[in-house]
């Protein structure tokens, strides 16, 4: 079974591999022997039936979705040989968002999210493997939905008003969130990143919407 196939098992994909040039590998402390980094994620929600049905989900303590990254992206290294870093790990916290852009030429969306040209806001990376060699780079393909989108009807729709186009006044959206418990965003998820009409198909279920609003809120909480 390729790695491709052995992460599909868990609703995950390999999503693009960049090669890190000497001076990355030094500077963030990774091996020289294994120059490849293969980033690891979600499409839409891929993953949410083996994350829904497993212990970490189940188990009632903080951050499962980190901890069944870690323990899928643990097992799957040891098998392959390759070793795994993780974007919630830090600080200081691994590049995964230029890893992203060299990848799959992914951009900013005026929400302050990275947009992909086919699955527009819906994707997400849970990890990087690395090894001497995995599979081919992946050039960017398809334009930017962002590019012919003149309404941009995602800076209008967020009931706290929380993003303007030059940012994201997080402050702003806990606080309506916290403060209004029958607002749509807690049954359906983030009303501003719904309005998004690229890959509307893939939009999050809406149980793995609440289950990251909750997340959120929790880690507000916490600060």
């Amino acid at each position: 079974m390729n790695l491709a196939e052995r992460l599909h098992r868990h609703g995950l994909f390999l999503r693009g591999v960049v090669r890190l040039e000497a001076r990355e590998l030094e500077c963030h402390e990774l091996p020289a022997d294994k120059p490849c980094c293969a980033l690891v994620g979600n499409i839409g929600s891929s993953y949410w039936d083996d994350f829904n049905g497993s212990a970490e989900y189940r188990d009632g303590l903080a951050d499962p979705l980190d901890r069944w990254s870690r323990r899928i992206a643990k097992t799957i290294a040891a098998e392959y040989e390759l070793l795994p870093v993780y974007p919630f790990e830090g600080p200081p916290y691994y590049p995964f968002q230029q890893w992203a852009h060299r990848a799959e030429g992914l951009e900013q969306s005026p929400l302050g999210i990275r947009i992909h040209p086919r699955h527009g806001l819906w994707h997400s990376y849970r990890f990087a493997l690395l090894g001497a060699d995995i599979g081919l780079e992946k050039t960017p393909s398809g334009a930017m939905p962002c590019l012919d989108c003149a309404d941009q009807p995602c800076l209008h729709r967020c009931p706290a008003e929380a993003f303007t186009g030059n940012g994201y006044d997080v402050d702003a959206c806990a606080d309506y969130l916290m403060s209004t418990p029958r607002a749509e965003c807690h049954a359906l998820g983030c009303m501003a990143r719904n309005a998004c009409p690229a890959a509307p198909h893939l939009r999050y279920l809406p149980a793995q919407s609440s289950f990251h609003l909750r997340a959120f809120l929790q880690a507000r909480a916490k600060s």
